[in-house]
């Protein structure tokens, strides 16, 4: 018997101590951003995923499909949505998409970072969705990418959605 309480004592502390190492939700995002931001400054993946007027990289557990506007795409993994916009009038240095964003006064962001390299801009944004709930933007020139969060693996998130939203390239028609 005082073995069985011993095992049990031993799973408890085992359990909390690995609670405790989790990121935090801040940790997370401030991860996150500064990944994004470091993928966006690499040299973008090769498409691996020919959709209607687009070609993109889709990582790995990742699925990528047509939807019935042409210049939006859903991108699923498991049970998360991303929504990829993609404006082809717009070039790589267009910061549309990060004016409409700052523009918006209703959004509380809670971080956002930009970046510009070999004339492309990017950024990412955590805006505060609820108490539980994040939504998550990343973008290229006129290319978007956002999701609505619950507060984990946000900073996995950040950055596979960067990765997508950097390969994307129009397919001339």
């Amino acid at each position: 018997m005082k073995r069985k309480w011993l095992l049990a004592a031993a799973c408890f502390m085992l359990l909390f101590a690995l609670t405790g190492c989790g990121k935090t939700v801040e940790e997370q995002i401030d991860s996150g951003v500064a990944s994004a931001q470091t993928v966006f400054e690499e040299n973008p993946q090769e498409p691996n995923t020919k959709l209607e007027g687009i070609e993109l990289y889709v990582p790995s557990g990742y699925k990528a499909e047509n939807s019935e506007d042409p210049n939006n795409f859903i991108v699923t993994k498991g049970q998360d949505s991303y929504i990829l916009f993609v404006n082809q009038n717009e070039t790589e240095d267009s910061k549309l998409h990060y004016q409409l964003l700052k523009d918006d006064k209703s959004r509380k962001i809670i971080k956002e970072e930009t970046v510009e390299i070999d004339g492309a801009f990017g950024f990412t944004a955590v805006i505060e969705h609820d108490e539980e709930q994040f939504e998550l933007v990343v973008s290229c020139g006129g290319v978007k990418m956002s999701t609505i969060s619950k507060d984990k693996n946000i900073d996995e998130k950040l950055v596979d959605m960067m990765t997508i939203v950097r390969s994307v390239k129009l397919i001339e028609k």
